[in-house]
Order: C-alpha cells, then sequence, then structure tokens
C-alpha cells in the first residue's frame, strides 16, 4: 500500500514537471513571436516614417516646405537620424532652412530631453543634434558631459561645442585636449573640420605645449594634417622658454620639416647634433626638406653617427636636397671617408639613377616577348 502510494507520488510530481516545461516553452514560443511582432510592427512604422520625411527634408535644400505632417513622439527618433543624415550630407545655406524645418518640428526640446537618456546611443544622437542645431542653450549641460569618463562620448560633445561657438569653445578644450590620454589625435584633429583650419592648429598647437609630453608629441605629429602654419608660433614660443622633453622637441622638429618655413632652419640647425638620437634623426630629416646648401656639411657628418637610423636619415635627406643631383650625389659619395657612410649613400644614387631616361632600342633589336 504503501509503494503505491509512493508511485502515485512520483507519478503526480512527474505529471506537473512535465506541465511545467511544457508551459515554460510554449511561453518562450509566445514571447520570441511577440518579439517579431512587435519588431516587425516598428521596421514598418521606421519605414512609414522615412518614406514620409526624406523627400520633406530633401526639399529643404531648395526651401523649407511650408506645411508638414505631424511628427508622432515615438517618431521623433527616427526623425532625428534621418535629419542628422542630411544635415552632414549638404553645405551652405541648406543648412539653415533644415534647422528651420527642426526647430519648427520641435527638434530642440527633444534633443535637450535626450541629453538624459539611459542609452548611450541616444544621449550621443542628443549631442550631435544639439551641436548641428547650433543650440546655445545647451552649453553648460554640454560642457558637463565633455569632462565625460566615456572618450566617445567627450569626443562627440567636444565637437558639437565646436559647432555651436567654435571661439568660445576653444578656452574649454585647450585644458581638455592637453589631459586626455584617450583622445586619438587624429580624433581630436578631425572634430576641427568643421573650423577654420588656422584656429584649429593654434588651439592644438598650445594644448600640445600645455600636455604630457607624451600626448603633447602625439598631437604635435598630426598638426602637419591641418595644413596651417598658425600652429607653429606657440611651439616656436615653447622652445624658446627653455629646453623641452626630447618627445617634444623631436616632434617639433618634425613639424618644422613638414611646414618648411625657412624661420625654424637655425632651430633645427641647432639640434643636429643633440644628445638623443631620435632628435637629431628628426633634425636631419627636417634640415634635408628646409636646409640650404650650407647644410649639406652637417648632414654628412651625420652620416657618421653611431645610430643607423641617424645615418639613413642623413643620407636620405642628402639624396632629396633640391639642387641635388645624381653626378653632385655621385662626387659626394666619392668624397666620403668611412665604409658605413657609403653604404648609406649606395642605395639613394641608385634611386636617384632609376629616374633618368632610357633609350628604347631599335625594333629589330628587341626582345621578343617570352
Amino acid at each position: 500500500m504503501l509503494a503505491l502510494n509512493h508511485a502515485d507520488a512520483t507519478l503526480k510530481v512527474g505529471t506537473l514537471t512535465a506541465l511545467g516545461i511544457y508551459s515554460a516553452v510554449i511561453l518562450l514560443l509566445l514571447s520570441i513571436l511577440l518579439l517579431r511582432v512587435l519588431r516587425l510592427a516598428k521596421e514598418r512604422r521606421r519605414q512609414a516614417v522615412t518614406e514620409t520625411w526624406r523627400p520633406l527634408l530633401a526639399q529643404c535644400v531648395v526651401e523649407v516646405p511650408e506645411t508638414v505632417p505631424p511628427l508622432k513622439p515615438r517618431d521623433h527618433i527616427v526623425f532625428l537620424y534621418l535629419w542628422n543624415h542630411c544635415y552632414e550630407s549638404i553645405r551652405g545655406e541648406a543648412r539653415a532652412q533644415l534647422i528651420e524645418l527642426a526647430r519648427r518640428m520641435g527638434t530642440d526640446q527633444v534633443a535637450k530631453q535626450l541629453l538624459h537618456a539611459r542609452r548611450l546611443r541616444r544621449r550621443l544622437l542628443a549631442i550631435v543634434t544639439l551641436g548641428h542645431l547650433q543650440e546655445r542653450s545647451a552649453w553648460n549641460e554640454l560642457a558637463v558631459i565633455l569632462e565625460a569618463d566615456n572618450a566617445f562620448l567627450s569626443l562627440v560633445t567636444a565637437k558639437a561645442l565646436l559647432n555651436i561657438d567654435a571661439k568660445a569653445a576653444i578656452p574649454l578644450l585647450i585644458p581638455v585636449i592637453s589631459r586626455r590620454h584617450d583622445w586619438s589625435p587624429l580624433k581630436v584633429v578631425a572634430m576641427f573640420e568643421a573650423v577654420d583650419s588656422g584656429l584649429a592648429a593654434q588651439t592644438i598647437a598650445i594644448a600640445a605645449s600645455q600636455a604630457h609630453p607624451q600626448i603633447g608629441a602625439r598631437l604635435i605629429r598630426h598638426l602637419a594634417a591641418t595644413q596651417s602654419p598658425q600652429g607653429l608660433p606657440p611651439l616656436r614660443a615653447l622652445l624658446q622658454r627653455g629646453t623641452p622633453p626630447d618627445d617634444i622637441l623631436a616632434a617639433c622638429l618634425f613639424l618644422f620639416g613638414e611646414c618648411s618655413d625657412p624661420r625654424d632652419v637655425a632651430t633645427i640647425r641647432a639640434h643636429i647634433f643633440h644628445p638623443t638620437w631620435y632628435v637629431r634623426l628628426q633634425a636631419a630629416s627636417a634640415l634635408g626638406k628646409v636646409g640650404v646648401e650650407e647644410d649639406e656639411v652637417l648632414l654628412i657628418k651625420l652620416l657618421d653617427d653611431e645610430h643607423w637610423w641617424v645615418r639613413y636619415r642623413a643620407a636620405e635627406a642628402l639624396s632629396k636636397l633640391p639642387w641635388m643631383t645624381p653626378e653632385k650625389l655621385a662626387e659626394l659619395c666619392s668624397g666620403l671617408s668611412t665604409v658605413e657612410s657609403h653604404e648609406h649613400m649606395v642605395p639613394f644614387m641608385a634611386q636617384t639613377n632609376v629616374g633618368k631616361t632610357r633609350p628604347m632600342p631599335p625594333a629589330s633589336q628587341a626582345p621578343r616577348a617570352a
């Protein structure tokens, strides 16, 4: 009798367990089906918003539409993505017309609300939108976000501040750029794309002169991408104030060579025999781009340097001097006193000879195709 009761209890437990498993599976399938239905509905709504607003945004290139359809709050996120994409795709007065349309739709207020969203993607969308709208009323909130630990969030905020008011943003950005080791110099240069290149170069140079040597050196090396000489005066002042760290000095010499300003020749010469090998290397490369004929002697002396890379860069600089001809290079090479210096010059002599035109063989002597 006890065994029978025990068997009944086991059967009931097994039955309840099976029912529970089946119920869980059914609930799981229903939840998957519900999520799929919701996703499809969301995609259809997004497609409908896109089909409605894309032609209207394109029309803003010519003029702002007089009448526009109402925009539901839940559809405003899709509208923001479309609007920002259109804004970044055009230039000139058409952007002002896009801003007018966005303000008519209350986009500025929606973006301010999204600044406090939990999702990072929505916060980034809000920051980009406020920057494009040049929304000065959001300045204080953006200035706080500029100090965020998230490097990408702070970089996007910096660009938005520059879009709102570049001159007012510079005092905020200089100390931040100088201390943020997680900001890529390439990203820093890129965020100044919408700003005058001279102002960008000057800002980056000032920030580099105040930064840690490792950060400052990386910033200075990327200053050449701005193609503006306005970044040179702050760096010249930095070198005149005293002896900077070797990393900063080498980066400055590199930039002086890239900009090729004759006013920097004396500074480059002064460091041609610097105790640190990579400073000598940058001085040699820079002197090859901006030096005069009298500087050949300095570069020839570096061909006997103790460091291989310095000798190599000195040989390369000699071969690229504007007045250097293959004949003069061969004459210079024949007068070298050491085997090491001669070995460094030989490859560059070969490169200059490759550029010479060779006469074509007569048709009767032309080699046959294999």
